[in-house]
C-alpha cells in the first residue's frame, strides 16, 4: 500500500473516531460561550506542537539510520515532511483563527510581526519565530540542490531553535499549561526528543561484512 493511501486511511479513521467519541466526551468540554475561536486556537496550537515534534523526532531517527533495513527510508522521509507541513498548517491556523475572535483583539501585526503583539509581546514573538523557522527548515528540502548540502544541514539544525521557541511560547503563554495533560505532553515530548537526539549523536550503524566466498573447485581438489 502506498504511503499516500496510508495517510488518507489514517486521516479518515481519525475523523471517524472523532465523530464517534465527540458525544461521550462533550460533557467534559466547557461551553464556548462566544469563545469558540479561542478554544480552536488553543487546540490547533497543541496539535501543531505535536506534529512538529513528531517531524523533528522522526527526522533525527531517520538520519541516524537506526531503522535502516526495517522501515524504508523514502517512506520515513515522506512522513517526516508530511508531519512538518501539517504542523505548519495547524500553526498558521492557530494564529489566524484569533483574528475574527471578538474576545481578543489580535491583528495581523500582533500575530506575524515579532514583538509587535499587544499581549505578552516577547512570549508571543517566540511562537511567531518558531513558525517562521519551521517553515524555512521544512521548505529548504526543495532547495537543497541550490544551497548545497552543508548549508542545508545548518538550516536544518535551526529546527531545534524553532522547537525551543515553540515550547517557550506554549509554556509561557498557553492557558492550558497548568493542566496535567498538557504539562505531561511537554515533559514527555521533550524527553523523547532528547532521547532521539542522543541516538542521532551516538548511534553508529554496524558495517555489513561481505559474505565469505566459497573456495573454488580447483582449490578444493587435492593436488596431483
Amino acid at each position: 500500500m502506498q504511503l499516500r493511501w496510508i495517510i488518507l486511511a489514517s486521516a479518515l479513521a481519525g475523523l471517524a473516531a472523532g465523530l464517534l467519541l465527540s458525544a461521550p466526551f462533550a460533557r467534559f468540554i466547557p461551553p464556548a460561550e462566544g469563545h469558540g475561536a479561542w478554544y480552536a486556537s488553543r487546540a490547533a496550537g497543541l496539535v501543531a506542537y505535536g506534529f512538529l515534534w513528531l517531524s523533528l523526532a522522526g527526522g533525527l531517527v531517520m538520519s541516524s539510520a537506526w531503522f535502516d533495513g526495517i522501515v524504508n527510508r523514502a517512506r520515513l522521509l515522506a512522513l517526516h515532511q508530511s508531519l512538518a507541513l501539517a504542523g505548519l498548517a495547524l500553526g498558521l491556523g492557530h494564529a489566524l483563527v484569533l483574528i475574527p475572535d471578538g474576545w481578543t483583539h489580535f491583528g495581523l501585526a500582533d500575530l506575524f510581526v515579532p514583538f509587535a503583539s499587544y499581549y505578552q509581546p516577547a512570549d508571543a514573538a517566540m511562537g511567531t519565530l518558531a513558525l517562521y523557522l519551521f517553515a524555512i527548515v521544512s521548505f529548504s528540502f526543495w532547495f537543497r540542490g541550490a544551497i548545497g548540502p552543508a548549508t542545508w544541514r545548518w538550516v536544518h539544525r535551526a529546527s531545534f531553535v524553532a522547537y525551543i521557541a515553540a515550547l517557550w511560547h506554549g509554556v509561557r503563554i498557553g492557558t492550558d499549561t497548568g493542566t496535567l495533560p498538557v504539562t505531561l505532553l511537554y515533559i514527555l515530548a521533550s524527553s523523547l526528543l532528547l532521547g532521539a537526539l542522543a541516538v542521532r549523536l551516538t548511534y553508529v550503524r554496524p558495517r555489513r561484512q561481505p559474505a565469505a566466498r566459497p573456495p573454488s573447485r580447483a582449490a578444493a581438489e587435492p593436488a596431483g
